[in-house]
């Protein structure tokens, strides 16, 4: 079987961190933070709201180099991991959630104001999922809703479509029409 190098992306608070745990310890995989990745390595500045921006090609070509040093399968975590190269990147999962439920995880977070508007529209306009098909195409694309499965399913789900037996091609998820038609 070919060495398979997964993305786990989405928007902030969608179970990534989660899903990437589960999902390596059942493949017997190595898992990278990229978050940790890339303050180790330096390779961000922070903006006037302290939020880090990661400087992109920075970010793949190290990730090039720590590929190289391994030969284990890898599941990569993080919002930014659907960036990578697509030379690289076998799979690429975009975990979504409802934007109401979503929007309690984040405020629990401590998110408020425009960055919780941000996510939350971001969410509702599929954007981090536009911008894994746009980067590495349908076929390598897997789009899981988590807003009311147990991570053991979701893990389960992306397994199984792996093997051929659950469709989840992107596309099929949408709270656009609800998100910004109906007061929340």
């Amino acid at each position: 079987m070919k060495r398979m190098i997964i993305s786990v992306t989405g928007t902030p608070g969608t179970g990534k961190t989660t899903f990437s745990r589960e999902l390596a310890k059942r493949l017997g995989a190595h898992l990278l933070d990229l978050n940790r990745f890339v303050t180790s390595l330096g390779i961000y500045e922070l903006d006037a709201e302290g939020t880090k921006v990661v400087d992109l090609r920075k970010m793949k070509s190290e990730f090039r180099k720590f590929v190289r040093k391994t030969r284990r399968n890898l599941v990569v975590d993080g919002l930014l991991s659907h960036f990578l190269p697509s030379t690289l990147i076998t799979h690429v999962i975009v975990l979504r959630t409802h934007p109401r439920v979503l929007e309690k995880r984040l405020r629990k977070r401590g998110f408020k104001g425009k960055k919780l508007e941000d996510n939350l529209e971001s969410e509702a306009l599929d954007i981090v999922l536009w911008e894994a098909v746009n980067i590495h195409g349908e076929d390598k694309v897997y789009e899981i809703d988590t807003t009311r499965k147990s991570l053991k399913k979701s893990v389960s789900d992306f397994l199984m479509a792996l093997k051929g037996k659950k469709d989840l091609r992107p596309g099929k998820i949408s709270w656009l029409e609800e998100y910004f038609l109906k007061e929340r």
